[in-house]
């Protein structure tokens, strides 16, 4: 998918959180509308976390298997790894964020 594409889904997406999150403070009231923001907040969380736990996991089976120095593995691997950063599902490492 392009970036475009990438950025027009994303919009889309954060416009219906955006109002579902206004409905529900039009129909609950404001603590309606903090409860879904908190929740909203939290499974982000826990997802990135998740994520992060997974691809702990593959790392540790692409070093058990020794595939390390297998190049269509490897990139696949990092390919799957951008892509979830670019989605703010997987948070930069701190040795990256210097380069």
């Amino acid at each position: 998918m392009s970036k475009e594409g990438e950025k027009k889904e994303k919009n889309f997406i954060e416009k219906l959180n955006e109002q579902f999150t206004s409905f529900v403070g039009s129909v609950f009231g404001e603590s309606g509308k903090d409860f879904i923001e908190e929740t909203s907040e939290k499974i982000k969380e826990f997802s990135s976390g998740a994520i992060e736990k997974f691809m702990e996991f593959s790392d540790d089976v692409i070093e058990k298997l020794n595939l390390n120095e297998n190049e269509q593995v490897i990139k696949a691997r990092d390919s799957v790894e951008d892509m979830l950063k670019q989605a703010g599902l997987l948070k930069e490492d701190e040795e990256e964020e210097e380069f």
